[in-house]
C-alpha cells in the first residue's frame, strides 16, 4: 500500500538549475551491509564499509564511551539523558536491558511490548510466547541476545542492538550498555565464525520485533557517487550503501518490481534517461522519456502499488507523467504553478494514489493538488522560513504523507507529520553538501 512507503524528493537536478544544496546525516558513516541489496547496474558501484575492523580477531571494540561514541560517528542516542527513565520495565541506569529497550523505541520505532520480557536471558522465549521472530539470523534493528553462562555475560544473560550487518553475515556491529569501561557503553564489532568460548561471542539468539514501516532518512554525495542509508530517522551510521558511478546523476527513489521497500534509481540529466534499479536477473537498459535536463520524478500515479516516473520542467511549469517504469510518451501532462518551482510528490489525502505538488523557495510555501492530473489547489500553507529545501515522506507511518525541509544555513531537517503548516514533529541536526533523500529502505 502507499501509505506503507516514503518518498524522498532527490533532486540534483534542481540543484544544479536552482541553486539547491543537499545534507548529510550528521554521523552517517558510509558501510556497505547488504551486498545483496545493492543494485546491479553497470554503472553502479559498491562502496567498501567504513570503520570494519580486521577479521581475524572474534571482536573489535570500535568506541567506548557516550561522548567518545558519538565523537566517532557511533552514536550514544542520548541515552546519558535518559538513562534514569525505565524503558520497557527494566531497570534504569547502566543495564543492558534498559538502553536495549530505549534504543528500540527511540531509534527503530518498535513499539512498547504489552508483556514483561524479564531477565536479558529470559528475551528470547518470552518474545517467542508473544508471536515476535527469534533465531540465529542477525538483521538491523533486531536484539543480539547472549544466554547466562556464556563467556562474560554471568547468569543473567546480556542483549544489544543490531546497528550493522556484513555480507553473507559475516559480521555483525552491535551498541550495548552495561559492560565494564567508560559509561559501561560500546560499538563492537563481531565477527562471525569463532568458537563461543572467545569474548565477545556471536550471539544466542536475534530478536526481531516488528519496525514500523515508514520513510527514512539517507543521502547521495556527489563529490563521491556515495548513496547512504540509514535504517531509522536518527543519525547513525549508515546501515547499507553504494556507489552511482556517472558524474552529475540524480538520485531518485521510488518502488519498482516486486521488492517490498523502496529502492534508489538514478536520472542522467545530460540523456534525460532513467536507471533504474533491476526487476529480475542483470541490469535494467536506461529508460528514456522524456528531453534532457529535466526534475525526475517517481510517484504511484494509478494506486497500482508500483511507481510510475515523471519529469517537471522548470522552464515551464508543467509535470509529465507516465504509469510505467517505460520508455513511451506521458500519459499525463499539465502545468501547475509558476515555472522555477521545486516538485514535491506524495499521499496528502490517505488515498490510494501519489499526488503532486510544489515548493516556492521565494516565499517557503508548499501547494499541494489532489491528484495527479489538472485538479484544483488541494492545499497551500507555509512551513518553515524561504530558501529552504522542501522534503515529503511517511514519517509517522500513518496512512499520509507529511512535508520536511532541510535549512542549509544550520544543517537541520525539519519534519512534520501532516501535509499542513505548523511546527515541526521532528528536528534532524545534518551537515551541508549532500542531497538528501528518503523512503522505507527496510522491510
Amino acid at each position: 500500500m502507499r501509505a506503507q512507503r516514503g518518498r524522498g524528493l532527490a533532486r540534483a537536478a534542481a540543484a544544479r538549475m536552482l541553486a539547491v544544496a543537499g545534507i548529510a546525516l550528521a554521523g552517517l558513516a558510509p558501510a556497505a551491509t547488504m551486498a545483496a541489496s545493492v543494485p546491479a547496474d553497470a554503472s553502479v558501484r559498491t562502496v567498501p564499509p567504513a570503520g570494519v575492523r580486521a577479521t581475524s580477531v572474534p571482536s573489535v571494540v570500535l568506541c567506548e564511551g557516550w561522548v567518545n561514541c558519538t565523537k566517532g560517528g557511533y552514536p550514544s542516542y542520548g541515552y546519558q539523558v535518559h538513562a534514569a527513565t525505565a524503558y520497557w520495565r527494566m531497570y534504569p541506569g547502566n543495564d543492558c536491558t534498559n538502553y536495549t529497550a530505549y534504543v528500540e523505541s527511540a531509534v527503530y520505532g518498535v513499539a512498547t511490548p504489552g508483556y514483561l520480557l524479564g531477565n536479558a536471558g529470559q528475551w528470547p522465549a518470552s518474545a517467542a510466547a508473544h508471536g515476535v521472530v527469534v533465531n540465529n539470523t542477525p538483521s538491523v534493528g533486531a536484539v543480539a541476545e547472549w544466554d547466562g553462562g556464556t563467556v562474560g555475560m554471568g547468569s543473567l544473560g546480556h542483549v544489544g542492538v543490531v546497528e550493522q550487518v556484513g555480507p553473507k553475515n559475516s559480521y555483525i556491529v552491535v551498541s550495548q550498555q552495561g559492560l565494564i569501561g567508560t559509561d559501561g557503553y560500546q560499538w563492537t564489532q563481531i565477527n562471525a565464525g569463532y568458537p563461543a568460548t572467545q569474548w565477545q561471542e556471536w550471539p544466542s539468539h536475534f530478536i526481531h520485533f516488528p519496525l514500523p514501516h515508514r520513510a527514512l532518512l539517507g543521502y547521495f554525495s556527489a563529490s563521491t557517487g556515495t548513496v547512504a542509508l540509514r535504517y531509522s530517522q536518527v543519525p547513525g551510521p549508515a546501515n547499507r550503501s553504494f556507489g552511482i558511478r556517472l558524474p552529475g546523476a540524480v538520485p531518485l527513489v521510488g518502488h519498482w518490481g516486486a521488492a517490498r521497500q523502496d529502492r534508489v534509481g538514478y536520472y542522467d540529466p545530460a540523456t534525460g534517461t532513467f536507471h533504474l534499479p533491476p526487476t529480475g536477473t542483470g541490469p535494467s537498459a536506461p529508460i528514456a522519456f522524456g528531453p534532457p535536463g529535466m526534475i525526475p520524478l517517481a510517484g504511484d500515479w494509478q494506486g497500482t502499488g508500483t511507481d510510475g516516473i515523471g519529469y517537471y520542467d522548470p522552464g515551464t511549469g508543467h509535470f509529465y507523467l507516465r504509469n510505467t517504469p517505460t520508455a513511451g510518451s506521458p500519459d499525463e501532462s499539465f502545468g501547475f504553478g509558476p515555472p522555477g518551482m521545486i516538485p514535491v510528490v506524495g499521499d496528502w489525502t490517505g488515498g490510494p494514489a501519489d499526488n503532486v505538488g510544489y515548493y516556492n523557495p521565494a516565499t517557503g510555501a508548499f501547494t499541494l493538488r489532489n491528484g495527479a492530473a489538472a485538479n484544483p489547489v488541494y492545499r497551500t500553507f507555509t512551513f518553515g522560513p524561504p530558501g529552504m529545501i522542501p522534503l515529503t515522506g511517511n514519517w509517522a507511518g500513518g496512512p499520509i504523507d507529511g512535508i520536511g525541509y532541510y535549512n542549509p544555513a544550520n544543517g537541520k531537517v525539519h519534519l512534520r507529520y501532516q501535509p499542513t503548516g505548523g511546527w515541526a514533529n521532528a528536528i534532524v541536526q545534518a551537515a551541508p553538501g549532500i542531497t538528501p533523500l528518503t523512503g522505507d529502505w527496510y522491510w
